[in-house]
């Protein structure tokens, strides 16, 4: 765990880019981590003034999640941050109960959209994946984005159900997952992905490397248009 590593590999990666928002996996900074003490920060850290300058820099916005702390309680939660510095936030909402995750970690902020740069953004983490109410009981989402540490022997369960989401909601979705091998001897295949509305045109990210894409608004508003079901959701 080498926070200012993982700044320094995002520093890097945004000198290359000219994008209007990075995504990045679940506890960016520190890996799926339960010893909340040792891995959580506050808000006002270092690292999160450092992630606000590197922003503000590249004219682009950051959205992940990481290890939170606020006082005795500790969140998984969401930030995203722009040259303003964080400016919105969601608390994973299913917490992943076999790693005890649930009993580590609470949740403050609700499942909410998160409006950038004329977008409605809804984050999600890892394990509420598997929950779609979560994002159904919210209208409507132009992007959901989805960060995880999901590992290689499930890996065909994220890719079917970020399709899924894609379709029942009729908008973007994105799969920003991890890479590589934890101390704990878990791979993790990466497979970042995004999907368009009608659950097409998916990039799956198949040899680990970094994913650009536009993506336009309009897209997503004709496609509803042209198949309007979401007005049929109960």
């Amino acid at each position: 765990m080498d926070i200012q590593s993982n700044i320094d590999i995002i520093s890097n990666h945004l000198s290359s880019l000219e994008i209007d928002l990075l995504v990045l996996p679940e506890m960016f900074l520190t890996g799926f981590n339960m010893d909340a003490k040792s891995a959580a920060i506050p808000e006002d850290h270092s690292a999160i003034k450092a992630l606000t300058t590197l922003a503000r820099k590249n004219n682009t916005g950051i959205i992940g999640s990481l290890a939170i702390s606020e006082g005795t309680n500790y969140y998984n939660r969401v930030l995203l941050i722009t040259n303003e510095g964080i400016v919105g936030r969601y608390d994973k909402q299913y917490l992943f109960t076999p790693s005890g995750e649930s009993d580590t970690f609470s949740n403050k902020q609700p499942t909410t959209l998160i409006e950038y740069k004329g977008w409605k953004l809804l984050p999600q983490v890892c394990y509420d994946l598997r929950f779609p109410e979560n994002v159904r009981s919210i209208d409507y989402a132009d992007l959901i984005i989805y960060m995880a540490n999901w590992p290689i022997g499930r890996i065909q369960h994220w890719n079917a159900l970020l399709k899924a989401r894609a379709i029942e909601n009729q908008c973007y979705v994105i799969g920003c997952n991890r890479i590589g091998r934890d101390d704990n001897g878990w791979e993790f295949p990466g497979s970042s992905q995004i999907i368009a509305a009608n659950g097409s045109s998916t990039l799956i990210d198949e040899n680990n490397n970094s994913l650009e894409i536009e993506i336009s608004k309009d897209d997503v508003i004709n496609y509803r248009s042209k198949y309007p079901y979401w007005r049929d959701k109960k």
